[in-house]
């Protein structure tokens, strides 16, 4: 599988903070309808595509969050502006390259990164006499592959997004017993109320969630040895019989995935039970190092394994493990 990152990096060169995710949300749109499918808003809280409207097959809802950790603006200095974390970005520099998006524009500068004080403050390098109360700072975007790994900021998770993209022709062409829905979801990184939002409107009989996790030798998660399906961490407590079907589906076609447990932090899944959907909701989520900070590294070829093992889930096995 030869993946195209082109829209990749464009999704990384777009300004997505919590709450502001409308420039990757007209990404996604414009993908998904040159695709053909057809589209929705849901407010400014989430964006979906439906692969088959009408149909009477079960739904499947594959979702990914559009917002990465930033800052806010909430103090106003001589020449530069405090800044408050949006989520918990990883800065280990004392002065990154960062970006201050205005309703002006876009302003290039540095984030100073006060670690002693726990202090974030912008210092633009030119004049912003326009800048206001919560305008968004950001890693300033770059992309760099060397082999078949990829190092940009926002790839948690710009590379969920790019997948929805990716995807949109591909769900066609499997033609699978599902009625497939992409969905992309805002501020996951702050409150998750978008996958709320979107839970809601979409009401889908089982859910795959699209993201980034972290490697980690010691539970044998590394870049390049596949996917990973979390079993256990804040949104999810996967049944063992989910586990299991999930993973002969996978094995079953030769196909690499790895597990983790943990409970420290987690993804959009959480909305689905609390919005009183029984259907079962797994993460299947790409591995990465750096998450969060300005330069997060990912291996390709774990998207293109997911991308492979989800037509498996949709058109295969699907999602044929016991009942409980």
């Amino acid at each position: 599988m030869n993946l195209d990152i082109s829209l990749l990096e464009q999704l990384i060169h777009a300004h997505a903070t919590p709450g502001d995710e409308g420039e990757v949300a007209e990404l996604l749109f414009a993908s998904w309808q040159m695709a053909g499918l057809a589209t929705k808003r849901l407010g400014m809280h989430a964006v979906f595509a439906d692969c088959e409207p009408g149909s009477d097959k079960p739904v499947m809802l594959i979702t990914a969050h559009m917002d990465s950790t930033g800052f806010a603006v909430d103090r106003f200095y001589d020449g530069f502006f405090g800044v408050t974390p949006l989520g918990h970005p990883d800065i280990e520099d004392a002065e990154i390259p960062a970006i201050l998006k205005t309703r002006a524009g876009r302003v290039n500068g540095v984030l100073r990164n006060n670690k002693e004080a726990e202090d974030y403050t912008f210092h633009p390098h030119v004049a912003c006499p326009e800048v206001r109360h919560g305008d968004r700072v950001a890693f300033a975007p770059t992309l760099t592959r060397e082999g078949t790994l990829i190092t940009a900021p926002y790839l948690d998770n710009r590379l969920g997004c790019w997948m929805l993209a990716l995807l949109a022709p591909m769900v066609r062409e499997w033609n699978p017993p599902w009625r497939v829905v992409l969905g992309a979801t805002g501020s996951e990184e702050m409150c998750g109320h978008g996958a709320a939002v979107l839970a809601h409107a979409v009401r889908p009989d089982a859910v795959v969630v699209l993201d980034t996790t972290y490697e980690n030798k010691e539970q044998g998660v590394e870049l390049g040895k596949g996917p990973v399906l979390t079993l256990s961490d804040k949104s999810v407590l996967l049944p063992l019989a989910v586990r299991d079907g999930l993973m002969d589906a996978f094995h079953g076609a030769g196909l690499p995935l790895q597990t983790e447990v943990y409970n420290f932090s987690g993804t959009d899944a959480k909305a689905f039970p609390f919005a009183g959907l029984p259907g079962v909701v797994a993460p299947l989520l790409v591995p990465s190092k750096g998450n969060h900070s300005p330069r997060e590294t990912v291996d390709v070829r774990d998207v293109e394994v997911l991308l492979s093992g989800l037509r498996i889930v949709l058109t295969e096995r699907g999602f044929s493990y016991p009942r409980v």
